[in-house]
């Protein structure tokens, strides 16, 4: 065929039941009639077995005519695509085939029949990211967050989905790295540019038991198109090329990504992403098959208070110098006593410097009094803890 004109179609396959084998018995069916494209491995749902193929087809259409390379690697037009779904039907043994997520040869598939997807695994990761602002991103419902740190920043895996655009901005840029079966994906988001803005993005996306179905000769017509084909389906155009810019300024690191993203995506593309856009690439290990770290901490969330115990607790973890004096709670009597002592002191010492240095004269009165008020209660409310706690153990000993 002298045209390369060519559109394609989504394909998938549900069998109904657990099929480890079934990315094969799709591939050899598709192998079989010469088609051109690509098959994705098996999603293993909770009372089926999923599988999608990408086919290459001669232009747009519902009753779209599939591409099929003869033995020199030529194109020809192959089947129509509602005879070759009943064929496949018939050869594959699956009890549905969603063509662009329709069902053209008989009723759609009810999702209580077919049941819940795998849960993903994920894992976020920044240099600047913190374990308080992760709790409170993971928001009010029960979650399990495991932290460690490799010594280039924060990595979090948590138990379920976190939305990154609930991380603070000035933890950003953060990772996320999530897989489901073969697929494994990373996101970078960075800092909102304005109001309202949740902050320009990119990633990387690889599947990492994706076939091809044929391979053509090199060279050869099928090549040529099958090239263009996963530049269509998983390659990048201008607007995400140039959403890069936002995340890395050296103009040799910048080229090198531009080069990377416009090649077909591998595990190794994938680290080399991460790294060149300032993570630590080992976090990809985390999700694959690596196990965790011994020194993990493990928080719990759940419920709107108990996320805010959580996010203080972190909160004070992570604190230090006078900043630990916003954070005691939990202390002893003995220490809340002493620390409320010397918070009245050094406020009582801020007082005088407010009031009669010259370099905080453009502080507004009320601003003074606003600060002051809270500091001499802080003290005062702690120190009364304290007595009170002492009191209490006098009384019980």
């Amino acid at each position: 065929m002298a045209s390369t004109e060519f559109s394609y179609l989504s394909i998938e396959f549900i069998f109904l039941g657990d099929k480890p084998d079934a990315a094969g018995i799709v591939k050899t069916a598709l192998a079989d009639r010469r088609l051109l494209g690509f098959v994705s491995g098996v999603v293993e749902r909770e009372l089926a077995t999923e599988v999608l193929a990408e086919v290459a087809t001669v232009a747009e259409a519902r009753d779209a005519v599939l591409y099929r390379v003869d033995a020199k690697g030529k194109l020809r037009e192959g089947s129509r695509v509602t005879r070759l779904v009943h064929e496949l039907k018939n050869s594959t043994g699956a009890s549905y085939i969603l063509v662009n997520g329709e069902e053209i040869d008989g009723p759609m598939p009810e999702e209580e029949l077919l049941g819940d997807y795998p849960t993903s695994m994920e894992l976020l990761h920044g240099p600047k990211l913190k374990t308080p602002e992760v709790v409170m991103a993971s928001g009010a419902s029960d979650n399990v967050l495991t932290f460690w740190d490799l010594g280039t920043g924060l990595m979090v895996m948590p138990a379920e989905p976190i939305d990154i655009t609930q991380v603070a901005r000035s933890n950003r840029p953060v990772l996320s790295i999530s897989r489901t079966g073969g697929t494994i994906s990373a996101l970078v988001l960075g800092k909102p540019s304005g109001l309202g803005s949740l902050g320009r993005s990119t990633g990387y996306f690889v599947d990492l038991s994706r076939q091809l179905i044929i391979e053509p000769l090199a060279g050869s017509p099928a090549a040529e198109l099958l090239t263009e084909l996963e530049t269509g389906l998983f390659g990048w155009d201008e607007r995400d090329v140039e959403n890069l810019s936002e995340f890395v300024h050296d103009p040799a690191t910048l080229q090198r990504i531009r080069d990377l993203v416009m090649k077909p995506a591998t595990l190794e593309g994938l680290r080399e992403f991460v790294a060149l856009l300032g993570f630590d690439s080992s976090s990809i290990d985390f999700v694959i098959d690596q196990p965790l770290p011994a020194d993990v901490r493990v928080v719990l969330t759940g419920g709107a208070i108990e996320t805010l115990k959580a996010v203080i607790s972190e909160f004070e973890r992570e604190s230090s110098g006078l900043t630990k004096l916003l954070f005691r709670y939990t202390w002893t009597p003995k220490a809340l006593i002493g620390s409320s002592l010397a918070v009245l002191a050094s406020g009582a010492l801020t007082h005088v410097v407010l009031a009669k240095s010259k370099n905080f004269s453009w502080v507004p009165a009320s601003a003074r009094r606003l600060l002051m008020t809270a500091w001499y209660a802080d003290g005062v409310f702690y120190l009364g803890k304290g007595i009170l706690q002492a009191a209490r153990g006098r009384q019980t000993s």
